[in-house]
C-alpha cells in the first residue's frame, strides 16, 4: 500500500471532532431542537443528556425519520452561559478528549459532558477537582455522534 494512502486510511480510524447539537433555550431547562438530516433518536438524546424515553414523552414520537427534517422538538436544554464544549472523540470507545482552556472549572466541564466532577477527576487522576490546569487535555464521556 502506498504510504500516502495508508496515512489517509489511518486518519479515518483515529480521533474525530464530535460537534454537539445545540438548542434554543426557553429559560425553563427546556428548549427546542430542529431535526437535521441524518439525526437519530439515540444520538439526539445523548447530545442533550437525556434518554429516548424523555424525548418520546415530551414529543409524542418514538423515532426520528427523514420526513421529520426541519421539525422542531422539545429537548432538555442545559444552560451554561452560552459556552458549548465539544470533544475530540476516540472512535474505539465512547470517550474522547477535551482541551482545558483558561477559566474552565471541572464542575462546568462535567455538566457539559453529562457527568460529575468526581467522575471526571477519577477518569483523569485529578486529586483536586478545584484545580485544573489550562492547556491540558482530559478524558471526557463523548458518546454523541
Amino acid at each position: 500500500m502506498r504510504p500516502d494512502v495508508f496515512v489517509l486510511f489511518t486518519a479515518f480510524l483515529g480521533p474525530a471532532a464530535a460537534y454537539r447539537r445545540t438548542c434554543s433555550h426557553t429559560g425553563k431547562g427546556e428548549g427546542w431542537y430542529i431535526i437535521r438530516r441524518g439525526d437519530n433518536f439515540n444520538a439526539v438524546a445523548a447530545d442533550f443528556c437525556t434518554s429516548t424515553n424523555v424525548l418520546t414523552e415530551w414529543n409524542h414520537i418514538s423515532t426520528i425519520t427523514d420526513n421529520m427534517v426541519n421539525t422542531k422538538i422539545k429537548v432538555p436544554c442545559r444552560w451554561n452561559a452560552g459556552k458549548q464544549r465539544d470533544c475530540l472523540k476516540d472512535q474505539k470507545s465512547s470517550n474522547g478528549w477535551y482541551h482545558i482552556v483558561s477559566g474552565d472549572e471541572l464542575k462546568d466541564i462535567a455538566y457539559d459532558f453529562c457527568t460529575t466532577s468526581g467522575s471526571l477527576a477519577g477518569m483523569n487522576g485529578i486529586s483536586n477537582p478545584d484545580y485544573i490546569k489550562a492547556n491540558t487535555d482530559i478524558v471526557v464521556p463523548c458518546s454523541w455522534n
